[in-house]
This record gives structure tokens, C-alpha cells and sequence, in this order.
């Protein structure tokens, strides 16, 4: 049932990757509302896995890479307020919450992926406009993301 709750747990996550990765490109807008409803959706779904599971340390250490990317994510928004929005540090939160089922440093590997595929759009955008570029980063976190998820569901599954 555990493992059930997981896959859930994926599932609204990746609803919510493809209509944020979506808005962000057609509106540069992530939505307050459908990234709360689907973060809190996967937590009470991992919350559940791991009450499942008999294994409460390991929502706790979710909870925490959750947390520890967001500290450092409020930081950077609040110094550079122009290079972040805050809908992407809401996303990157939510992320990094799925990411750290698996342990807290792959709430970082997400986030640190998420840049990674952004990275060429943003270099792209900074030679076209300037240092003045606006970058849209819900898709590259959303593929970095996935890409880290399908890692661990591949090499360790939805419970280890």
C-alpha cells in the first residue's frame, strides 16, 4: 500500500510539472494555488506511505530537504528578487518535498538538476537580452525533477 501511495504521490506531482511547466511558458505565471494544492496533496500522500511503511524518519528527512532548499531559496528571492520569482521557489519546494522521499540530499540533486536543464535557456536568454533577461524556469526544474524521480523509481523503487 506504501508503494501505492507513492506512485500517487508521483502522479499529482507530474499532473501539476506539465500545467506549471505549461503556464509558466504561455503566461510566464506559476499558479499560488495549484502548486499548494498539489504540494499539500503529495505530502499528505507521503505522509500516508510513510505511516504505511512503519517509517516516519523517512517523511521526516523529506520534510527536511524540503525545508533546507527552501531556506536557501528564500534568501536568494529575497536578494535577487529579479532572478527568481516566487512562484519557482513554491515549485522548487514541492520538488524538492517528492525528491526527498529518497533521501535529503536528492531534494538537492533535484533542484541542483532542474538548474542544469535551464541552464542553456538562460545562457540563451542572457546573450539575446542582456542582463536584463527574463527566464522562464518552471520547465527546466519540472524536467530536472523527473529526471531525478525517474532515477530513483528505476534504482530503488517507490519504497527501498
Amino acid at each position: 500500500m506504501s508503494a501505492a501511495l507513492v506512485w500517487a504521490a508521483v502522479a499529482v506531482w507530474a499532473v501539476l510539472a506539465v500545467y506549471v511547466a505549461y503556464t509558466d511558458l504561455c503566461r510566464a505565471i506559476i499558479p499560488r494555488r495549484a502548486v499548494w494544492a498539489a504540494g499539500s496533496t503529495v505530502a499528505v500522500l507521503l505522509a500516508g506511505a510513510a505511516m504505511a511503511a512503519g517509517d516516519l524518519a523517512r517523511f521526516g528527512w523529506a520534510l527536511a530537504g524540503a525545508a533546507s532548499v527552501m531556506a536557501l531559496l528564500e534568501v536568494v528571492y529575497r536578494l535577487w528578487p529579479d532572478k527568481i520569482g516566487f512562484g519557482d521557489v513554491r515549485l522548487i519546494v514541492v520538488n524538492s518535498l517528492l525528491a526527498g522521499w529518497w533521501g535529503l540530499a536528492w531534494a538537492w540533486w533535484a533542484l541542483m538538476a532542474g538548474a542544469l536543464a535551464e541552464w542553456p535557456v538562460a545562457v540563451f536568454a542572457l546573450i539575446r537580452h542582456g542582463r536584463h533577461a527574463k527566464v522562464r524556469w518552471a520547465p527546466g526544474l519540472v524536467a530536472g525533477t523527473a529526471a531525478v524521480l525517474a532515477l530513483q523509481l528505476w534504482t530503488k523503487g517507490a519504497i527501498d
